[in-house]
């Protein structure tokens, strides 16, 4: 039911018989059977969605969808965030399965729905009310289910007495109840939009009336709330909800969230069932990088004054022998754990006045993962290529040292070409934009092979995102300024020729 279209009774129709066509079952079927289904169906969520709602149910249920059903089962007053990508069916199983389901274990009265606007909140009752009337698998082992009521005036009510209504966002809640039944499950479905993230007063006068006016309508227990979005703002509803009740609460304080990109820290789809890396790679290839990242994996990737989209470019690399330089250069944050900042190792080849990105490791890890990718770098290089290995000294350099001598241990041997990078840097901004002439210029490429890889793909949203003030992850640009620095120190002194000879007398005598 996603999409701009309003709901129309003649849309309504259509989908009631959709889903009538859809839904047959076996009449005579022995009512041990149908018993037990009902059983296996108030306890497997999978399973439920799967048999009745086939017309959705293209594809296995995923894993996370299992989890958010689950969850929601159990927590009678849960507080949740669902942050997923768009094609990841959320609107569908917090919307429509999960409710339903809910329902037929008698865990749900009264439910609110609330949308980005009036229309699209009755777009998601409308969904719900369609079921109720249509499903025949539904209706079969369950009974007739709609009593009264429609979708069009944002309200109805089954036969068992649970109630449904819809909230365009903003919307007065006050007085929303069925007879003595407060709402027991609100849903907040795709609220934010690129027009509302500009307006951050707006944003937070929203996130009030969640957290003051909607919440507010709850009056005891089971009193369920869900919001349901992908992030593709860091001003979005989503992001201001996030920050406040996941990340800066107390731990038992905090809400429930899940994010689930489409593609995982590897590259691999997360709803395998559904969807193949073959099929992300396609859609990733039609729309520019910035685009999926923020419809697709819940990152808000925001372009800074500096490094444009379009100046990245990518082309197939060299052989390895055919670079003038190999420098392989390394960003190491101060902290030790894995949820510290980047740690960036990044190999640059120089050809020319050209400079090729070869490889990126751009990560959230412990220093030996670090120190591990310098020591496989150098195993999997030619021994015909000479690499020279940098790392940035800092505070811990002593510590550091320590790392890279007992891997060696464990190798047995230490690596070759390794130095610590002490020149006294100037201030940071100013180092990594000046970099972005050789970009605009068109003397920069990045190995087009690895386009799609986690670790270029951070690196990419980095760099997009360096502007005055910036706030966002820095190490990644901080290590090709340091690798490119070093390239034209060695340049400067392979080209250079000292001129020997008398100097000429600045007196005629």
């Amino acid at each position: 039911m996603r999409g701009s279209n309003k709901m129309t009774p003649e849309r309504f129709l259509q989908l009631c018989k959709q889903i009538e066509v859809t839904t047959g079952y076996n009449p005579d079927e022995p009512v041990a059977e149908k018993y037990a289904r009902v059983e296996k169906a108030k306890k497997d969520y999978s399973f439920f969605f799967e048999y009745y709602f086939p017309h959705f149910a293209k594809s296995k249920t995923a894993k996370f969808h299992i989890k958010l059903a689950n969850d929601l089962k159990k927590d009678k007053s849960f507080r949740g965030i669902f942050e997923a990508f768009r094609g990841s069916a959320k609107s569908t199983h917090a919307g429509m399965g999960i409710p339903l389901w809910l329902l037929i274990n008698g865990d749900l009265k009264c439910m609110v729905l609330v949308g980005q606007t009036d229309d699209k909140a009755k777009r998601l009752i409308a969904s719900l009310q369609a079921q109720f009337m249509s499903n025949q698998r539904f209706i079969h082992d369950f009974g007739e289910q709609y009593s009264f009521g429609n979708w069009s005036d944002g309200e109805f009510i089954t036969k068992g007495g649970a109630a449904f209504y819809s909230l365009g966002m903003g919307q007065s809640p006050r007085g929303t109840k069925n007879e003595e039944n407060r709402p027991d499950f609100i849903l907040c479905d795709d609220l934010d939009n690129k027009k509302l993230s500009k307006n951050p007063q707006l944003v937070r006068e929203y996130c009030e009336w969640i957290e003051e006016d909607l919440m507010g309508c709850f009056d005891g227990t089971p009193d369920r709330f869900l919001l349901v979005n992908n992030r593709f703002s860091k001003n979005s509803i989503l992001a201001r909800l996030h920050k406040t009740m996941c990340l800066d609460r107390e731990p038992k304080e905090q809400w429930w969230h899940m994010r689930i990109d489409a593609l995982d820290k590897n590259g691999e789809p997360t709803w395998h069932e559904k969807y193949t890396r073959k099929y992300w790679e396609q859609k990733r290839s039609k729309m520019t990088r910035r685009a999926f990242e923020r419809e697709y994996m819940n990152n808000p990737v925001e372009e800074g004054k500096d490094f444009k989209e379009q100046w990245i470019r990518y082309k197939e690399i060299l052989p390895l022998k055919d670079y003038d330089l190999h420098v392989v250069y390394g960003d190491p944050s101060f902290k030790e754990d894995a949820n510290s900042d980047f740690k960036a190792v990044k190999h640059w080849g120089s050809k020319k006045t050209e400079l090729h990105m070869i490889d990126a490791w751009v990560r959230q890890c412990s220093p030996m993962e670090m120190v591990r990718y310098y020591y496989d770098h150098y195993e999997r290089m030619p021994k015909n290529i000479v690499v020279y290995y940098f790392i940035e000294a800092n505070m811990l350099q002593y510590q550091w040292e320590g790392f890279f001598y007992d891997e060696g241990l464990s190798r047995g041997y230490q690596l070759p070409n390794l130095r610590f990078d002490l020149r006294k840097k100037p201030n940071k901004y100013e180092r990594i934009i000046s970099m972005s002439p050789n970009y605009e210029n068109g003397r920069v490429y990045w190995n087009l092979k690895k386009k799609h890889d986690p670790d270029f793909v951070e690196a990419y949203n980095q760099l997009i995102m360096i502007e005055p003030g910036y706030k966002s992850p820095d190490d990644s640009p901080d290590a090709d300024e340091g690798a490119w620095e070093k390239i034209i120190a060695m340049v400067r002194a392979r080209t250079f020729k000292p001129i020997i000879g008398m100097r000429e007398s600045q007196y005629n005598w």
